[in-house]
C-alpha cells in the first residue's frame, strides 16, 4: 500500500511540476512581449501596420518580386541590411551584373535574377502559391524563408522560425516557435504575423533603439 501510496504523490509531484512550469514560462514570456510591443510601437510603428493590413495575397508581380528580395537577401543578414540593398536591387529589375555592384553574393543575386524572368508568367505562378511550402519553388526558400515569404507577401499570416524566437523558444522551454507565437497573439489580439514581427523586433534590436528606427529603413 506504501508504495502505491509513493507511485500517487510522486504523480501529484510531477504534476504539479509541470504546471508551474507552464505558468512560469506564460508569464514570462507575456512579460517580454508587453516590453516588445512598446519598443516596436514606438521605434517602427509603420512597419508594424503595413505588415498588419497585408491580410491577402499580393496582386502584382512587382510586389511579389519586393518582398522575394527582401526575404532573400534579409537570410543570413540584419534587416537593416536588406532595407538598404532593396531599392536597389529593385532597380537592377533581375540584370546579375547591375545587382553585383551593389551586392556582392552571386548565388543571391542569380536567385534574383532568375525569379525576375517569371514576370511574364505572374498569373500562372501567382495561381499556384497556394500554401506556405509552395514557396519552395522559388531559389533559395527554405524551410525557414518560406514562412518569412509568406507573411509577407499575404499568403497566410504565420510566425518564422527565425534564429531569434528559436532561441527564445528554447529558452522558454515552448514546444516552438509557432506555439509561442500563437500565444501571445491570442492574448494580445493580433495576427500571429504582426505579433511574430513585434517579437522581432525588439530581440534583434536587443531592445536598443538603431538607425534602422523611426522610419529610417523599411523592416519586413
Amino acid at each position: 500500500m506504501s508504495s502505491r501510496k509513493n507511485k500517487k504523490r510522486k504523480e501529484k509531484s510531477k504534476e504539479k511540476s509541470k504546471k508551474k512550469s507552464k505558468t512560469n514560462k506564460t508569464e514570462k514570456l507575456t512579460k517580454l512581449f508587453k516590453k516588445a510591443e512598446k519598443f516596436a510601437k514606438k521605434t517602427h510603428i509603420q512597419d508594424i501596420e503595413r505588415i498588419d493590413k497585408r491580410d491577402h495575397l499580393v496582386e502584382k508581380f512587382d510586389e511579389f518580386f519586393k518582398e522575394y528580395i527582401y526575404v532573400v537577401v534579409a537570410s543570413g543578414f540584419r534587416g537593416k541590411t536588406a532595407a538598404e540593398l532593396l531599392p536597389k536591387l529593385e532597380k537592377c529589375q533581375g540584370n546579375k551584373k547591375k545587382m553585383l555592384k551593389h551586392f556582392k553574393n552571386k548565388r543571391k543575386c542569380e536567385a534574383i535574377s532568375t525569379v525576375f524572368q517569371l514576370k511574364n508568367d505572374w498569373e500562372n505562378l501567382r495561381s499556384s502559391l497556394t500554401t506556405v511550402d509552395s514557396l519552395k519553388q522559388f531559389p533559395l526558400i527554405g524551410d525557414v524563408v518560406k514562412h518569412h515569404l509568406a507573411r509577407n507577401i499575404g499568403l497566410v499570416t504565420c510566425a518564422k522560425p527565425d534564429l531569434h524566437l528559436t532561441r527564445l523558444a528554447k529558452k522558454l522551454k515552448f514546444k516552438d516557435v509557432k506555439s509561442m507565437v500563437d500565444f501571445v497573439a491570442s492574448n494580445f489580439n493580433y495576427k500571429p504575423g504582426t505579433a511574430d514581427f513585434i517579437l522581432w523586433i525588439y530581440l534583434s534590436h536587443n531592445g536598443e533603439e538603431q538607425d534602422c528606427c523611426y522610419g529610417g529603413y523599411e523592416l519586413r
